[in-house]
C-alpha cells in the first residue's frame, strides 16, 4: 500500500458484548487521511448513521506495513448505550479510544479487521473488571 492519504469508506459491526438489539448492527462511517511520514497517517471519521456519534468526528492516527494496519480512533465524547439502546454521554469517560487493526486484501482492494474498546475499568474487592467491546470492519478507498 503506497499511500493512505485520501477519502475512505467503510463500516464497523458490533459484537457480542451489545446484546441482542445491537450485535450485528452495521455502522458506515467515512474518513479523509493524510499520510504523515514514515508510514503513519492521520485524519478524521465520521459515523454516518449512529446515534452515538453521527455529529461526533473522531481523530484517526495510525501507520501501515506491508498490509496490516493499525489505528486509533479518538472520539470528543463517550457515549454508553443502555439495555433499551437508549444513547447518553458518560460523562466519567472522555474521549474514549478504539483500537483498529486488520490487513489490506489487494484482491478487493480494501481493509478488513477487528477493533476493540477498553471501556469502564474499575476494582471490585481484591478483583479489577474491565468492560471490553469487540467488533469487525472494514473500509475501501472512495
Amino acid at each position: 500500500m503506497a499511500s493512505m492519504t485520501g477519502e475512505w469508506q467503510g463500516c464497523y459491526i458490533y459484537g457480542p458484548e451489545y446484546g441482542e438489539k445491537l450485535s450485528g448492527e452495521k455502522v458506515e462511517f467515512r474518513l479523509s487521511l493524510l499520510d504523515t511520514g514514515d508510514n503513519e497517517f492521520e485524519g478524521k471519521c465520521l459515523d454516518l448513521n449512529s446515534g452515538i456519534s453521527t455529529n461526533n468526528p473522531a481523530l484517526i492516527k495510525g501507520f501501515i506495513e506491508d498490509d496490516f494496519i493499525s489505528f486509533t480512533k479518538e472520539y470528543k465524547t463517550f457515549y454508553s448505550i443502555d439495555k433499551d439502546n437508549k444513547v447518553t454521554p458518560y460523562s466519567p469517560m472522555e474521549k474514549p479510544q478504539l483500537n483498529y487493526d486488520g490487513y489490506y486484501d489487494p484482491e478487493s482492494e480494501s481493509f478488513s479487521g477487528n477493533w476493540e474498546f477498553t471501556g469502564r475499568e474499575d476494582i471490585y474487592g481484591d478483583g479489577y473488571y474491565v468492560e471490553l467491546a469487540t467488533g469487525t470492519w472494514e473500509m475501501k478507498r472512495v
